[in-house]
């Protein structure tokens, strides 16, 4: 997983673990108007999508893989 702060983005890549939750936790927390780069994420747990679900970052860009953009689209808020 690799979850970094860039060009004013959060930037998700790869698989989000349940690990991954702090330092996500961390990140959105530190940026709350950041908007979120899902694009190289290729899966997440549940840990994580319940930190983006109690924020407010909008999300930039969604995920490649069509089933796990179908299920964040689904349940994260469109800020």
């Amino acid at each position: 997983m690799t979850i970094e702060f860039k060009d004013d983005t959060l930037h998700c890549a790869g698989v989000l673990a349940v690990e991954d939750a702090e330092g996500l936790l961390a990140l959105v927390a530190g940026h709350p108007a950041a908007p979120v780069d899902l694009s190289a994420c290729e899966h997440m747990h549940t840990a994580c999508l319940q930190v983006l679900m109690a924020g407010t970052a909008s999300i930039s860009a969604w995920p490649a893989a069509p089933e796990l953009g179908e299920w964040l689209r689904a349940a994260l808020p469109q800020h």
